[in-house]
Order: structure tokens, then C-alpha cells, then sequence
């Protein structure tokens, strides 16, 4: 899979919500997971059109944890995905570093985390 280091252009929003099924739901979080450590859920979805024509999910990635209380809180969007509609592949990722950074930037802010739903963004 060849990963494109630069964040894609959004040509066009196609669809400005949507549903993503389980399997792919699934198979983002053991990526998010694998290649970015554990605290990171992605939300948002929608359909676009980015830089050369590709239709892709594009996805925004949510620092999350659980509490004390099993609450499951996010402190933020910190970074965003693409996934390819034909092959399901990533073709970008906010890197590891870069999201690190965004974290601290929101926790430097003051901001508090707020409660998540549970299941699906």
C-alpha cells in the first residue's frame, strides 16, 4: 500500500454524512490501532472527491480514552484519515508525530474532554 505523506486535497464533498460498515469500521480502528498507537477513534465520515480524481472516505481522528468512571471521553479531533472507496485501502494517515503534537496543543489549551457516545462515532 503506498501512503501518501501529504494530506490529500478535498476536490469535493460528495456526501457530507454517512454510515461506514462495521467491517470497515473495524478495520480502521486496528489500523489506528497498529500503525498509531491506542488512544485515537476515528468519526466523522464523509464521502469526497480528493486531488486526482480518487473518491475516498475521509475521516477525522478523535483522541480518545476511558476514565475513571468507564465513561469513554475524547479530547478532540487531532488528525485525519483517507480510505480509497474502491480498494478500502489508507492512503493517508495523520502521522504518529504530528498527532502527538496536535494532543498537546489541546491539552495546553485547557480544554476537557468531553463524553463520547458508545458504538460508532
Amino acid at each position: 500500500m503506498s501512503m501518501n505523506m501529504t494530506i490529500p486535497k478535498v476536490i469535493k464533498v460528495l456526501q457530507e454524512q454517512g454510515t461506514i460498515s462495521d467491517e470497515l469500521d473495524f478495520a480502521i480502528f486496528q489500523y489506528l490501532l497498529n500503525k498509531r498507537g491506542p488512544g485515537f477513534t476515528a468519526c466523522q465520515p464523509k464521502l469526497v472527491e480528493i486531488d486526482g480524481g480518487m473518491q475516498a472516505i475521509q475521516l477525522y481522528i478523535d483522541n480518545t480514552f476511558v476514565d475513571k468512571d468507564n465513561q469513554i471521553m475524547g479530547l478532540g479531533i487531532v488528525g485525519t484519515l483517507f480510505v480509497d472507496v474502491e480498494s478500502l485501502q489508507v492512503v493517508y494517515c495523520t502521522p504518529a508525530e504530528e498527532l502527538e503534537q496536535n494532543i498537546k496543543k489541546l491539552k495546553n489549551s485547557g480544554i476537557d474532554p468531553q463524553i463520547r457516545p458508545h458504538g460508532k462515532y
